[in-house]
């Protein structure tokens, strides 16, 4: 399915035929027609220690697994070892594989080529010694490029001999092909080797099919599929990605879906309030079927999470559906994230790197937890619970002593909505009805940190109590309601919170009104309770000044 699907995006958006791929390349070799290297030009942007421009270059399949790295050279595209015979072995095989394929070819461009390798390794130019010699190298004629523009060299590339595998039927295309033994590799971030298949097989003697015998390819697929997908995916890693913590989620409309790709990773990480009230207006319109100029609900959406690993590239999950369905899945989503604001942050919808981000002690959404990315991502996308191990993150940096935030709130109140079916105190705002126990604890917890804050002018309640607090209420709130009676008697106009008090004791249980520890759910509660009352303190007309 995911092959199939990524063959299909391939034929139906890429420009690069088979056997050619694009590359990058960060410096040219500017040769005259008789072979002279005239200069060595650096590509891109000359501000960056390593610019790179991408070109359409011969393919290099699997690169140079399992041979000799001096027997493979690549073709007008190669690494200064190759290219400025850096290794004189390399040299001579570059020179070699050039010489046979442009033999028959008389154009000055080819020419040129054969005469460079020719001449011998360039030693006396001044630049090699300045450049990075492990980067990618091209060729310049008098400054015109070579790659797949120039027709008679990309002839002499698509006829060169090639090796005869076993032709199969494809398990992709349905059609007979060669053999694809070694799969096209792909650039995924966060790979230490560099690129690495999606489909590969490091062991030839175990892990393997009924039948099979070493040797064997570790698929049916053919040529043009192992080709068609691996481009395809590099595309869309390149153009059409997002980091979700470690992993990298890649999407793609079925053909004439740009409008609804162009809008996608806006939804799954909204940008600052300046753009969100546009996004929420197309997504709403999309999400309740109705007419939305260029955006289509009932268009094939798909969705790709990959991660990178030791051997081959890991596929967390692979989801496809109806764009619309999706949008719903993800508004349901951000109305679960909906709360009262503390106003720290620029977002009214939080994006998925920040909720990441929030289980971590340095807030870098790189250093969650490598699975928590991708598992978030599928819950929401599928309309599935939240991962635990986000719950059990985010309250571990509570009880570590981080302050509840707005994120943090945001977080505990989607999960309890979702994994615990919570509708009474999962309110955006205070619920001042609510007989709720444990969101009653977190709300006289918050009125008794107010109630220092104003009679010491600060509080240290909340970093000294709170984590025993919200987990064994019953050990900590006879001493917090003792410590209470001293702050009330420095103030004059204590009687808002003596009220205050009053009310949320008269809401607990009279048998066990703290009881002696609060389950994980409750602490959640607990939580919101806290927040909810702490924001009301800050929004609210009627405060204890004004009785």
């Amino acid at each position: 399915m995911i092959i199939s699907a990524l063959v299909n995006r391939y034929e139906a958006v890429s420009d690069v035929q088979v056997g050619w791929q694009v590359q990058t390349a960060s410096y040219a070799l500017d040769i005259d027609e008789n072979g002279h290297l005239m200069d060595i030009v650096q590509l891109g942007d000359h501000s960056k220690k390593r610019g790179s421009l991408t070109f359409i270059l011969p393919s290099i399949g699997s690169g140079r697994a399992g041979v000799k790295a001096y027997e493979t050279a690549y073709f007008l595209c190669d690494d200064g070892e190759y290219m400025l015979g850096l290794d004189p072995k390399k040299f001579r095989s570059a020179a070699e594989l050039h010489s046979s394929l442009l033999k028959n070819v008389h154009t000055l461009n080819a020419r040129a080529i054969i005469a460079y390798f020719t001449a011998g390794i360039p030693i006396q130019h001044t630049k090699i010694k300045t450049v990075d010699t492990i980067a990618k190298f091209i060729f310049f004629v008098n400054g015109q490029r070579i790659d797949y523009s120039d027709e008679a060299i990309r002839c002499a590339w698509d006829s060169r001999p090639q090796k005869n595998y076993a032709s199969v039927r494809c398990l992709v295309t349905g059609k007979y092909d060669a053999v694809a033994r070694l799969h096209e590799k792909v650039a995924l971030p966060g790979v230490t080797m560099g690129k690495q298949p999606l489909i590969s097989m490091n062991d030839q003697t175990s892990f393997r099919s009924y039948g099979s015998i070493p040797g064997d390819p570790p698929a049916n697929i053919g040529q043009y599929a192992s080709f068609a997908y691996a481009t395809a995916l590099n595309a869309l890693l390149k153009e059409k990605s997002i980091s979700i913590g470690g992993d990298k989620l890649v999407y793609w409309a079925e053909k004439g879906g740009e409008a609804e790709e162009s809008i996608f990773a806006d939804l799954i990480n909204p940008p600052k309030e300046d753009e969100e009230s546009k996004l929420k207006t197309v997504a709403t319109g999309i999400a309740n079927a109705n007419h939305v100029i260029a955006y289509q609900p009932e268009r094939v959406f798909y969705l790709l999470c990959l991660s990178p690993n030791a051997a081959r590239i890991s596929v967390r999950f692979f989801y496809t559906g109806a764009f619309g369905k999706l949008i719903q899945n993800i508004n349901a989503h951000h109305d679960r994230l909906k709360i009262v604001s503390d106003n720290s942050l620029p977002y009214k919808h939080l994006p998925l790197w920040l909720i990441l981000s929030e289980t971590t002690i340095k807030k870098k959404a790189s250093e969650a937890s490598p699975l928590l990315g991708g598992q978030l991502l599928h819950g929401i996308l599928t309309e599935g619970i939240y991962p635990f191990t986000l719950y059990h993150a985010i309250m571990i940096r509570i009880r570590a002593g981080e302050g509840i935030s707005y994120a943090k709130a945001a977080i505990i109140k989607a999960i309890l909505i979702k994994n615990f079916n919570e509708s009474e105190v999962s309110t955006v705002s205070l619920n001042e009805q609510s007989m709720n126990t444990p969101y009653a604890l977190g709300r006289l917890f918050s009125v008794l940190e107010r109630l220092q804050e104003k009679a010491n002018g600060s509080s240290n309640l909340q970093s000294r109590y709170f984590s025993s607090a919200c987990a064994n209420p019953g050990s900590v709130f006879p001493t917090l309601l003792l410590l209470s009676t001293h702050h009330s008697a420095k103030l004059d106009n204590a009687v808002y919170f003596e009220i205050l008090k009053t009310d949320l004791l008269g809401r607990l249980n009279d048998q066990t009104p703290f009881p002696p520890a609060l389950s994980l759910d409750d602490q959640g509660r607990f939580i919101l309770g806290y927040y909810h009352q702490r924001q009301a303190f800050f929004t609210k007309k009627t405060t204890e000044e004004e009785i």
